[in-house]
């Protein structure tokens, strides 16, 4: 997933990935048989959205369109700030640590106050996890961290020292950068997993994992919910990195997941109903000197798009007897929808500077039991285009500017456009 060492933070893999000029020093100190640090990051970022004109909205899509106005924020990137605290040691010939987590963004999220006075922001616990092991056999990890499906793609996205798409109008604690165009959101699960030691450059990664509800981020009504969980999940990945080869330096990985929910009582679809969630992902970072490629796709069944989860399966058919036409219901078919998406990037440093230009898509095919008669507003497609300079001011602290150009596209052939700047500054510590 990351070039670190023992699953430290992902503030410091998405530094190794990313190959910002920032260095992560962490703050450390001795406690007795314990080694404590701190480490994390600060950012925030003047955003610029101008929504086009076309007054339908895609369900589910990434770009905002005239129903939605132009807006200006001033708020987090993909990554929120964070403030990181991890120990370790070693006792009985185990290496043995502890890391948690603590992830504030700017704007006030609480539920119903959005942008108000007198507001708050949240903080977001995204890591609390211990792991233990020695360097002969490898190591376990107990907790909640980042997944392991997608963790590459995400974690060599070069918008995570910036923004991406899903700036301003989207609200929230971060942005998307290319989640949700051009890959699953890896996303912060809880989780039992193994890491093998390494084996001249290759690396096996795998273990169990909490599953996640299948949810109609869309909004969309043909969209199934399932929310109960009677099995775990599984995610797997095996990496091979590689240095100074011909002047060359890289990573080649190879990961998959499975995930099975039923429906409940309480769920848009008829009790027991069972959504079969699998995906796999391959993907690829070379450098040459100042230069670095990236390039990744994944292939998906019964997991959505944008987040594992979201849309990921539709219920056609059926009559659901609440008020309104609410659950319980009965009757009818739930089938699992497809997706698959990828994205390419380039960057060059030279100096200072790090200049970057990246493009990817998602996209979501119709069920079984869909048409475009039923589900057209659906979205089948979100791209967007992403321009950045990213330029190290000091060893620490970045300043970046962003252009993206986003477009989310329906079954039915509406499309929804939106252009965004972002310019800002993210400091690693």
């Amino acid at each position: 997933m990351i070039r670190r060492k023992k699953m430290c933070t992902a503030v410091a893999g998405a530094l190794a990935l990313v190959g910002t000029s920032a260095a992560h020093a962490e703050l450390s100190w001795k406690a007795g048989d314990w080694d404590l640090s701190f480490s994390g990051n600060v950012n925030g970022f003047a955003t610029f959205v101008d929504c086009d004109n076309n007054p339908t909205t895609v369900a589910g899509g990434l770009a905002c369109n005239g129903t939605s106005q132009d807006e200006q924020n001033i708020e987090s990137g993909l990554l929120p700030s964070a403030l990181v605290f991890s120990a370790k040691t070693r006792q009985m010939d185990f290496d043995i640590s502890v890391t948690l987590g603590f992830y504030p963004g700017l704007n006030d999220t609480n539920p119903g106050a959005g942008k108000t006075g007198i507001g708050s922001t949240q903080i977001d616990m995204r890591q609390n996890f211990l792991t233990f092991g020695d360097k002969s056999w490898g190591t376990i990890k107990v907790g909640r961290d980042l997944g392991i499906f997608a963790s590459d793609a995400i974690l060599s996205d070069m918008t995570l020292l910036g923004v991406g798409s899903g700036a301003a109008f989207l609200g929230g604690n971060t942005t998307l950068g290319r989640i949700g165009a051009g890959y699953i959101y890896a996303d912060w699960i809880p989780q039992i997993t193994y890491w093998s030691p390494n084996f001249n450059g290759f690396q096996f990664a795998g273990g169990i994992f909490q599953g996640f509800d299948y949810v109609a981020f869309s909004g969309h009504p043909s969209t199934a919910t399932l929310t109960k969980h009677d099995e775990l999940g599984f995610q797997a990945k095996l990496t091979y990195d590689w240095g100074n080869v011909g002047g060359t330096s890289g990573r080649l990985w190879l990961g998959g997941m499975t995930q099975k929910v039923k429906a409940s009582a309480s769920d848009f679809a008829p009790p027991g109903a069972k959504v079969d969630g699998r995906g796999m992902d391959v993907g690829a970072k070379v450098a040459l000197g100042g230069f670095e490629a990236v390039g990744y796709y994944y292939n998906a069944k019964g997991l959505g798009t944008t987040a594992i989860g979201f849309d990921g399966a539709a219920y056609v058919g059926g009559t659901c007897t609440g008020p309104g036409g609410t659950p319980p219901c009965t009757g009818g078919t739930v089938d699992e929808r497809d997706s698959d998406g990828y994205y390419l990037q380039a960057t060059y440093t030279f100096g200072k500077p790090k200049l970057g230009v990246s493009y990817g898509e998602s996209r979501l095919d119709l069920a079984g039991n869909e048409s475009v008669a039923t589900s057209g507003t659906l979205v089948k497609k979100n791209k967007s285009w992403v321009v950045g300079m990213y330029y190290g001011l000091t060893k620490s602290l970045n300043l970046v500017a962003e252009y993206i150009n986003t477009e989310a596209e329906a079954h039915n052939g509406v499309k929804n456009k939106d252009d965004a700047v972002a310019l800002g500054a993210i400091l690693f510590f």
